[in-house]
């Protein structure tokens, strides 16, 4: 198979259209054999949320992504934000390139924020061996954005072998060779928040002894339908609510990503432009102002729109808002679900969501990667492994 045909597996393939497809084994699509998945994760990432970190943590999660995708543009590639990592499915022709950005990324972590970002690059091949897969599919999140999604285990397995090091794929900063292009990532919104609601950052797990897990997931986006709605009222980001920062101590956040290995001047520079930006982006936003190339009337309604707040990767990832009665309720039926060994979950209540961007385009083509404020996944993983444990240790309970 040549360079080429790697290369457009993602983009040929089709899109769903409905979120509630997603569980839907028929759907997904192996990777190409000599492809690679590529997988992130900030060690003690709690600890760093603890210390009021959770800003960092999330753009530096997300900077492989925004890195990988810049060496390559326009080339799409199925990838997933994790909250302290990512997860990018790579073709054979860039495993040289996308190991740079991972050693540079763990670089600026270290240098700049005092965070270790281990990674790796594991063969398909090696993922299949041991007994998982990685299949893909493509969501329509909005029209300018598509997402990937995940089946086959192989995503989690990665994840875990990264966490154990016995392998031989890890990355580290020796593998830095050039430098790398995060033009695009962007942190500059407040922590957004809706009256009278709270963010809930959930993940939902199937038991891996259920004979269909497409059926328990379904019938939890059903529950979450019938409780808050869905789409628009569950996302978290609502244009009314949307407001830039003009803070220079949270913009230091991306300032210092943006300008790494740069001099004093340079970063002063970057920050002072990155104020006259939002300036002027408040400025065009309020007035609706049309430029020939971006209409600014758009880009708060685009950036809920092109939002990750709902997402599959051999678990439901959601952020999502709602008042403390429908928080409850869904609580409630996650819990009997789990009383029956149905499922595992993991939830984390916060007051707002925060917001890491990706900008191609200032108008339309923008993506916006969403979490809970002070840490919901990483808080909401660490609940959902505990109970995971549990489930798949009770042998005794019948599924």
């Amino acid at each position: 198979m040549s360079d080429s045909d790697f290369s457009s597996f993602y983009g040929r393939l089709p899109v769903l259209d409905s979120f509630f497809d997603i569980a839907n084994p028929n759907h997904y699509h192996p990777l190409p054999d000599d492809w690679f998945v590529g997988v992130t994760d900030i060690k003690n990432s709690t600890k760093a949320i603890q210390n009021n970190q959770y800003k960092t943590v999330n753009i530096l999660g997300v900077s492989p992504i925004v890195g990988v995708l810049n060496k390559f543009n326009p080339q799409e590639l199925p990838y997933n934000f994790g909250g302290d990592g990512c997860v990018i499915c790579i073709p054979p022709n860039m495993v040289k390139q996308t190991r740079a950005v991972f050693a540079a990324c763990q670089q600026i972590g270290k240098s700049e924020y005092g965070l270790d970002l281990r990674a790796a690059l594991f063969p398909i091949n090696v993922i299949r061996r041991d007994g998982y897969d990685v299949k893909v599919a493509k969501f329509k999140v909005s029209d300018f954005y598509r997402q990937a999604t995940f089946t086959g285990g192989g995503v989690d397995y990665a994840e875990e072998l990264l966490k154990s090091a016995s392998h031989d794929y890890n990355i580290d900063e020796r593998h830095r060779r050039s430098d790398v292009d995060f033009n695009g990532l962007e942190c500059r919104w407040q922590e957004v928040s809706l009256p009278e609601k709270s963010v809930a950052s959930i993940l939902v797990k199937c038991n891996p002894k259920v004979e269909k897990p497409e059926n328990v997931y379904s019938s939890t986006l059903e529950k979450i339908s019938g409780i808050y709605g869905f789409d628009t009222t569950t996302n978290p980001l609502h244009s009314s609510q949307l407001d830039m920062t003009m803070s220079v101590s949270k913009l230091m956040t991306e300032t210092k990503l943006r300008t790494f290995g740069k001099s004093r001047i340079k970063r002063f520079l970057y920050l002072l432009k990155a104020e006259l930006q939002i300036l002027l982006g408040k400025f065009f936003m309020y007035f609706n102002y049309k430029s020939s190339a971006t209409d600014w009337s758009l880009y708060k309604p685009d950036l809920a729109a092109n939002s990750d707040s709902r997402k599959f990767d051999d678990m439901l990832r959601l952020v999502i808002s709602g008042s403390d009665e429908q928080h409850n309720a869904f609580e409630d039926y996650l819990n009997q679900e789990f009383e029956k060994s149905t499922l595992a979950y993991g939830i984390h209540y916060s007051d707002s969501a925060l917001v890491t961007c990706m900008v191609q385009k200032y108008h339309r083509e923008h993506v916006h990667f969403v979490d809970g404020k002070d840490g919901g996944y990483v808080y909401a993983a660490r609940k959902l492994k505990k109970r995971f444990r549990s489930l798949v240790e009770n042998k005794a309970k019948k599924v």
